[in-house]
């Protein structure tokens, strides 16, 4: 952890599947059903515009998964300040009560960087831990380069960085198809390792 921003699991032969920018339906179906049929529990950290924009497929995903918090609009600007921080995280979390009935209980900066807010300041505020990743791993535009930076990375208690969804302005490639096509080998790995696919909640919580 680093100024309360949590970077890693503790050593448990688990790692951290997570998301964010979704849901997307061009990929976050594909990504559920992979999951599903594994058996492999993940979190995805959601965008508020995108809740709104796709309020069923957000419910398929908090019924099925574990969902956190990746503010509303993904902007820059969200961290400047505590107040546009707070008009943007009050803006996503009034749709997640609304649209899934369910607040999360943690929270991923657009960009994963805090700007001018504390992470304490958001556990404080909305009782929300602030969640960073160990690596990122679908910035390639090819599955075996993804794979392949996964397997290298892979270790107990890693909080694993992918994407089913493209935010605004996203550096990262447009279609997330080949973070589709890597997946099943990304979990063939984490089993080959002796690892399990779990979510945020649950790899912390596995540390206390």
């Amino acid at each position: 952890m680093r100024g309360g921003l949590v970077m890693h699991g503790p050593p448990e032969p688990a790692v951290a599947l997570t998301f964010d920018d979704g849901p997307d339906p061009a990929h976050t179906p594909a990504i559920l059903d992979l999951l599903a049929a594994r058996g492999a529990r993940a979190t995805f950290f959601l965008l508020g515009s995108a809740v709104e924009r796709w309020p069923e497929l957000a419910r398929r995903v908090a019924a099925e998964q574990e969902i956190g918090c990746h503010s509303y609009a993904h902007a820059r600007a969200t961290v400047t300040s505590l107040d546009a921080f707070r008009e943007d995280t009050e803006r996503a979390l009034d749709l997640f009560e609304r649209t899934l009935g369910a607040r999360p209980r943690h929270y991923r900066f657009p960009w994963g960087h805090p700007g001018r807010v504390a992470p304490r300041d958001v556990e404080r505020l909305y009782g929300m831990t602030c969640v960073h990743w160990s690596g990122a791993f679908d910035v390639a535009s090819d599955a075996p380069t993804i794979v392949r930076r996964t397997e290298a990375s892979l270790e107990p208690g890693a909080i694993l960085l992918f994407h089913d969804g493209c935010a605004p302005g996203s550096v990262y490639p447009a279609s997330r198809e080949p973070t589709v096509r890597a997946l099943p080998r990304i979990l063939d790995a984490i089993e080959a390792q002796g690892l399990r696919a779990v979510t945020v909640g649950e790899l912390l919580s596995a540390g206390s």
